[in-house]
């Protein structure tokens, strides 16, 4: 049973002031029972593993691990059948019943009928409540809940504040009750407490990742800039709709989204590149941006690539910050990749449909079928697989998929064992979790069954 945000530790318990019974929490033979503690009568057999009294409630009660709900009075409300029960603190009528499947459903004790049902939600992380943080004070709880695989946003236990037909609500911790709102891949930032939209509508660089931690939850606050798309054209804005750089650019990237109040940012327009900072605009006279390495703008000059260092004014080779720092980066150019080294060399030309960069190992895809290569760009196996992906660095081994089934390669692109497996996991302590059809074992370095 999860711990409420408080905990009730008095051995005598005092029910409410306009209930005047007390009750009092037992333990007989190891097991929970409640009793009246006036009469000494027993409300309750003594079967339960755990009993957690939530005020103004009821009770929560543990068996076999599943939970179950007694109301004010003791009386049952439901059996010990549910993975979680959620009060909702500032509607003490109300709960929120979690079953085995992870599906919630909201439940009006008082009328004994369920008012909101079959959604999910992080019950744990809620948009706003149950508590004020500065007052203490028990607030309105509201979450992000999905139903049919949309979106949208319910005050606990069934006012709908947002309609469930988005994409995806994220959530900004950096700025409480702020959310963006994702419909068809556009964006929107959105104050839940005044119920207005902050900005007008978006598109980013790629996806919503680019605001986002890697928890997965927006981190962004006023003072943070990013590229948007709105009406068609590029600018830079922040998550109150203000733009410092205004959406008139066919391209913009800035060196990241940043609290840097001078980020450096380059910019396309009537087909030439400008350099836009501290508020000026100057051509930046190179043949295309390919994107930011550190400090770095990575362009493309007179059929070469070169390093600008985007806090002097000249062009040089990166510097690695750390000896663990990859020495080789992909970009794209009209959607299509390649492959640059840290001394500016073009190892790859841009003419792959994807590219993987694992230390000194590329997994690149050309007309539909993925290669190993190594830091030289130069092909270690024949494009001929549907997938590639590190199985374990320390063990030096990949794992290969081919029309479904999965096999084992050395970093050297020798097949260890060709595509016959029908899964294969990630290698730890030398073994690795493979099937073939229904029967499951361990396979070692070699793709040798170990039992």
């Amino acid at each position: 049973m999860k711990k409420l945000f408080f905990l009730i530790s008095l051995v005598f318990i005092t029910i409410g002031a306009s209930f005047a019974q007390l009750v009092r929490i037992e333990i007989k033979n190891e097991k929970y029972g409640l009793i009246d503690f006036k009469t000494k009568k027993p409300l309750t057999e003594f079967i339960y593993d755990d009993i957690e009294f939530v005020p103004n409630t009821g009770f929560l009660v543990m068996q076999n691990n599943k939970i179950g709900l007694l109301d004010k009075k003791a009386k049952k409300v439901f059996s010990c059948i549910y993975n979680e029960i959620y009060p909702v603190l500032d509607k003490p009528n109300y709960v929120v019943v979690e079953n085995l499947k992870g599906i919630l459903s909201a439940y009006s004790i008082k009328d004994k009928k369920f008012v909101f049902t079959n959604f999910t939600a992080d019950m744990d992380n809620p948009v706003c409540g149950p508590y004020n943080e500065y007052t203490g004070a028990i607030t309105k709880m509201i979450v992000v809940i999905q139903k049919n695989n949309k979106s949208g946003i319910l005050e606990l236990p069934s006012k709908i504040l947002l309609p469930i037909d988005y994409k995806d609500i994220i959530i900004c911790e950096s700025k409480p009750g702020v959310l963006i709102l994702n419909k068809a891949d556009k964006y929107r930032f959105y104050n839940i407490k005044d119920q207005k939209l902050l900005t007008p509508e978006f598109e980013l660089n790629g996806n919503y990742k680019e605001l986002m931690d890697e928890n997965g939850s927006c981190t962004v606050d006023g003072t943070d800039y990013f590229p948007a798309k709105v009406n068609g054209k590029w600018g830079l804005m922040n998550m109150y709709g203000k733009f410092k750089i205004p959406a008139k650019f066919e391209k913009l990237r800035s060196s990241s989204y940043t609290k840097a109040k001078n980020a450096f940012t380059v910019v396309y327009t009537q087909n030439k590149w400008f350099s836009y900072n501290y508020g000026k605009i100057k051509a930046f006279d190179i043949d295309y941006f390919l994107g930011f390495w550190y400090n770095y703008a990575v362009i493309i000059k007179n059929e070469k690539v070169l390093f600008y260092n985007t806090k002097g004014t000249r062009f040089n080779v990166i510097k690695l910050l750390k000896p663990t720092d990859t020495k080789l980066k992909s970009f794209q150019i009209n959607g299509k990749s390649g492959v640059v080294s840290y001394k500016s060399q073009l190892i790859l030309d841009f003419e792959f449909q994807d590219i993987e960069i694992n230390g000194n190992l590329i997994f690149a895809k050309r007309n539909n079928k993925y290669a190993l290569l190594n830091n030289e760009g130069k092909p270690l196996t024949a494009y001929k697989y549907d997938n590639i992906s590190m199985g374990g660095r320390k063990d030096r081994i990949l794992i290969t998929k081919q029309n479904g089934k999965y096999g084992l390669l050395s970093f050297e692109g020798s097949e260890i064992i060709k595509a016959k497996y029908t899964f294969i996991s990630k290698f730890s302590n030398g073994k690795a979790s493979a099937k073939f059809y229904k029967s499951a074992f361990e396979i070692d370095i070699k793709g040798n069954k170990i039992n």
